[in-house]
């Protein structure tokens, strides 16, 4: 692991900023960077200290690096690659309950990574991302798609966007709030964010603890409905959609994810990883993994 360039910050909360928290998960990385790919390495889970905060219920990491940001310009993630199929197949899932809401208008995916969500927008919206992992961008413009490569605060555009996505994105943003700003810049007056996340108040996040598998490195957000409405509503947005993220994933990379877990890991992996078995795929509708959409409300 990578050790810190630079000292750990302490932050108040980024919904509601109060300084009064619980403690949920202790740091585990010892002044080293987490894990910035997907390979789901022993070191995969490693995270800074994770709190609660008394007032909104948010829960996220503090301390922490104060621009964790640079670190994604520099990731490449060939393990990424491999499951580029199942996350076309989820793309067309999610598209479908998009455009019950938005049949056509102008889109930008934030944080498209290699563009398979993307590829799947482009047969109805004019579509384009916005993504800092060079790798990434530059798998993406290969397959044809438009990508800023800056942060959103850098993005300018002449035309609001009707639909703005994220797929797995918002846990990671270091300031939520300012980000939701921006958003809401480049957004048309009627437009939708459309946004997959973790569930910190579901059922099986509660169960699971610290061996929920949003419990990641990279992620320094865990939202819950009630912090992800006051972070919304305060910016002029109102909740029109709530749903289980309908994620594909094949019984091979099912095993992989699994293997955080010491006993279950290993038996997935030696039913699943074979050439007969991996590439079936399963359609997962978990609790914790939360789907939501919200609208910007005229004249906010």
């Amino acid at each position: 692991m990578v050790v810190q360039e630079t000292e750990l910050v302490d932050f108040p909360c980024p919904i509601c900023e109060n300084v009064d928290y619980d403690v949920i998960h202790p740091d585990t990385l010892d002044n080293c960077l987490p894990e910035f790919g997907y390979d789901f390495n022993s070191r995969h889970s490693d995270h800074y200290r994770i709190i609660r905060c008394q007032s909104c219920s948010h829960g996220y990491c503090s301390p922490r690096p104060a621009d964790l940001y640079r670190s994604y310009i520099d990731v490449e993630d060939s393990e990424y690659l491999k499951n580029t199929t199942q996350r076309l197949e989820t793309a067309s899932l999610v598209i479908e309950t998009i455009r019950k809401i938005k049949l056509s208008g102008r889109l930008l995916d934030i944080g498209p990574a290699t563009g398979d969500f993307l590829s799947i927008a482009k047969k109805y919206y004019d579509s384009d991302g916005l993504e800092l992992s060079k790798w990434a961008a530059n798998i993406a413009v290969k397959k044809g798609h438009t990508i800023h490569s800056c942060r959103l605060s850098e993005l300018v555009t002449n035309t609001d966007y009707d639909i703005i996505t994220m797929w797995g994105v918002i846990e990671h943003f270091e300031f939520p709030k300012d980000e939701i700003i921006e958003i809401k810049r480049i957004l048309a007056a009627d437009g939708i964010v459309c946004f997959w996340t973790g569930d910190i108040d579901s059922w099986l996040a509660r169960l699971l603890g610290s061996k929920w598998w949003y419990i990641q490195g990279q992620h320094i957000q865990y939202f819950s409905q009630r912090s992800l409405d006051k972070l919304f509503d305060e910016q002029g947005f109102k909740r029109i959609y709530t749903a289980r993220y309908p994620y594909v994933m094949s019984l091979e990379s099912m095993a992989k994810s699994l293997g955080r877990y010491p006993f279950i890991g290993p038996l997935a992996n030696a039913i699943f990883s074979n050439s007969l078995f991996g590439k079936w795929t399963i359609t997962f509708r978990l609790p914790g993994e939360l789907f939501a959409i919200y609208q910007k409300q005229v004249n906010q």
